[in-house]
This record gives structure tokens, C-alpha cells and sequence, in this order.
């Protein structure tokens, strides 16, 4: 009867060690062996001010919006990006949606405002991602728009581009919700300052 016992459960064991070694085939199993990690973020590490001015003025108001960034591709261990664009726009209104006109009553589109390229961008001491500290000074958004009727408070919108080896590009436009305000991501893409022009 022992013996029985014993040749029972050594097969029970064989057959549930033969069950187990296979791959799940659970929908968030599938999920997690599925996606894709060849893309990248530009996590934001310090944010821009909320509020900066032309002149620093009697309270020392920020005159540049300063940024410190770092991108990450997949698990990050590797770095193929090609560069990053920063698009610079000037609206009326908070919620982006009137831009500032020229002299001629024209909304003024979004500009390029400069490219980062990868061989700008160093190693952060922390985790060897690049990393870069992006400093717009507020004389340089109103030399970007030279033609602009600047309303006070004009809404200066800094958007990042991030362009990939493979041609792909990443913008705010195509993240979620928990990549561009979570907590660990912090990769918005696209920030909003308010800009005090006099």
C-alpha cells in the first residue's frame, strides 16, 4: 500500500512540475510578454517655474524657464535617440487654446525653438540615463516672437519632441494619463508657464 502511495504522489509531483514549467496563458501574463519596450520617455526631474517674468523686478521673479530632464528608452539599457525637439507656442488664455496674434491680428503658430541632440545630452550620476538641463531665457521666447502682441499674462507652452533611432516620434500627443502626470514617469511632454511680459 506504501509503495502505491509513493508511486502516486511521485506522480502527482512529475505531472504538476510538467504543468507548471509551461507559459501562462492569462490575458495580463499575455499583456506583460506583448508589450512593447522600444520606445522612450522624457522624464521630467525638476520642473519649470509656474510663473516667470521679463525683468526679475523687486521680488527677483525667474526670468528663464529651466528644466531638468532625462530620457529613458525601454527597460533603459540602451540609448538610440536621435535628438529632441523643443516647439515653443505663446497663448492668451490658460488653457492653451487662443494663440497670441501678430500686429496684423494672425494667431502665431508653434516654432521650433531648438534641437537637443543625443551627443548634448550626459549621464545623470544617479542611473547613467542622459540627462539635460534646458534653460529658455524669457529674453529669448520674446526674440523667438518678434512680431508678438504679448498679453499680460502671456501663456508660453514648451513642448518636447523625442525622436528615436527607428524614426519614430514621441510627443505629448501620444502618451497616457499615467505616463505623462504619474508619479514615476513624470513625462508630461508639454508644460505650461505664465509669462509676465512688462
Amino acid at each position: 500500500m506504501k509503495n502505491i502511495f509513493k508511486s502516486f504522489l511521485i506522480g502527482l509531483v512529475l505531472l504538476g512540475s510538467m504543468v507548471s514549467c509551461e507559459d501562462s496563458t492569462l490575458p495580463i501574463d499575455t499583456l506583460y510578454n506583448e508589450v512593447d519596450t522600444s520606445q522612450g520617455i522624457i522624464r521630467t526631474l525638476v520642473f519649470p517655474a509656474n510663473l516667470v517674468a521679463l525683468t526679475p523686478g523687486p521680488s527677483n521673479r525667474k526670468t528663464s524657464i529651466d528644466m531638468l530632464l532625462e530620457v529613458q528608452e525601454g527597460d533603459g539599457s540602451s540609448n538610440s535617440f536621435i535628438e529632441v525637439r523643443v516647439f515653443t507656442a505663446l497663448y492668451q488664455d490658460q488653457d492653451l487654446l487662443l494663440p497670441t496674434e501678430d500686429s496684423q491680428g494672425n494667431p502665431i503658430p508653434e516654432v521650433l525653438n531648438r534641437t537637443l541632440p543625443a551627443s548634448e545630452w550626459t549621464p545623470s550620476e544617479f542611473n547613467m540615463l542622459p540627462s539635460y538641463l534646458l534653460e529658455m531665457s524669457t529674453q529669448s521666447i520674446v526674440d523667438l516672437f518678434p512680431d508678438a502682441q504679448l498679453t499680460t499674462p502671456t501663456f508660453v507652452a514648451t513642448r518636447l519632441e523625442l525622436v528615436m533611432g527607428d524614426g519614430t516620434v514621441i510627443t505629448n500627443t501620444g502618451v497616457g494619463g499615467s505616463v505623462a502626470t504619474g508619479a514615476y514617469h513624470n513625462a508630461p511632454f508639454l508644460y505650461k508657464t505664465i509669462f509676465l511680459p512688462n
